[in-house]
């Protein structure tokens, strides 16, 4: 008898089982592939909000139903880095549950399903430009006075994850800053090579369509020259440190806009040609602009 009632409990777990997933067709696929559409909806049974896993030969997704009708529903990825490893027309299993896929397959379903959730190492360029405005200004052996700066730049930068929310990336510049006394008027013109460490609030993604908010702290290296009607200077420039505020919004999986703007203190030494070494000390504010390309 025993014997008969563990049988009979067996058969309705397998049964339970067998209805709780589904063969199921994709029959739609955004250009971010991070939704998909498929062919069920609030007749049967699914409701906004509700998460599934989606399954096949070797790979599984977890995603949550954002929007339902009658027949059919739009999922979004939970992992926001994962892309949708399934095509339009593909035809995968369906739980309607996520602890199911313990259930029936624990370890294989297991790699998949971890698989799908470590955050890939991505690698990209930025190519970037930037205006510029000078703040403040001090330099040794001359009154004080407050000229007018400003002027733009170009960047390109290779950039790449390190860990969790964290990237950094290495790059060069080429400026060109105008600055204007009383009197006269002076050519500044820089080149660095520059390193930065980044931090990525992927928490604000949902709040800037899919976009990323960073902050930046870096450090940059570079030769200064200064021209003006009868003088030219030269020397080394130091940037210690630049502190950067931005935001990435992406256009596809390939191709994002950069705008960010930073608060740079820059310290030059420049040779005159009488010998006599001048130092600058000056703090810019900038706001840039670009693309980057992930490869």
């Amino acid at each position: 008898m025993r014997f008969r009632h563990t049988l009979f409990a067996l058969l309705l777990t397998v049964a339970y089982s067998a209805e709780a997933f589904e063969l199921i067709m994709i029959q739609a696929v955004s250009e971010s592939r991070k939704t998909f559409i498929t062919r069920n909806g609030k007749r049967q049974g699914v409701e906004i909000g509700m998460t599934a896993t989606f399954t096949a030969e070797d790979v599984s997704v977890l995603a949550r139903a954002v929007n339902v009708s009658g027949n059919f529903t739009q999922w979004q990825l939970l992992n926001i880095d994962a892309v949708l490893p399934f095509e339009k027309g593909a035809v995968i299993t369906y739980y309607p549950a996520t602890e199911y896929i313990w259930a029936l397959a624990p370890e294989s379903e297991r790699r998949k399903y971890i698989k799908t959730q470590i955050k890939k190492s991505r690698a990209s360029m930025v190519f970037k430009g930037a205006l510029t405005r000078g703040i403040s200004e001090s330099v040794s052996e001359a009154p004080a006075n407050t000229p007018r700066r400003g002027g733009y730049l170009a960047e390109v930068f290779y950039e790449r994850d390190l860990f969790g929310d964290f990237a950094w990336d290495a790059g060069l510049r080429y400026e060109r800053e105008v600055i204007n006394y009383s009197g006269a008027s002076l050519l500044t013109q820089r080149n660095l090579a520059m390193v930065n460490l980044i931090y990525y609030f992927d928490s604000f993604r949902d709040y800037v369509a899919g976009g990323r908010i960073y902050l930046s702290g870096g450090i940059g290296y570079g030769l200064s020259n200064t021209t003006t009607v009868g003088l030219s200077q030269a020397g080394p420039v130091s940037m210690i440190p630049s502190f950067k505020l931005g935001i990435s919004l992406p256009f596809n999986d390939t191709w994002e806009f950069v705008l960010d703007n930073a608060f740079e203190s820059l310290s030059t030494r420049e040779e005159q040609e009488d010998g006599n070494i001048q130092t600058t000390n000056q703090t810019n504010y900038k706001v840039g602009f670009g693309l980057r390309r992930f490869f």
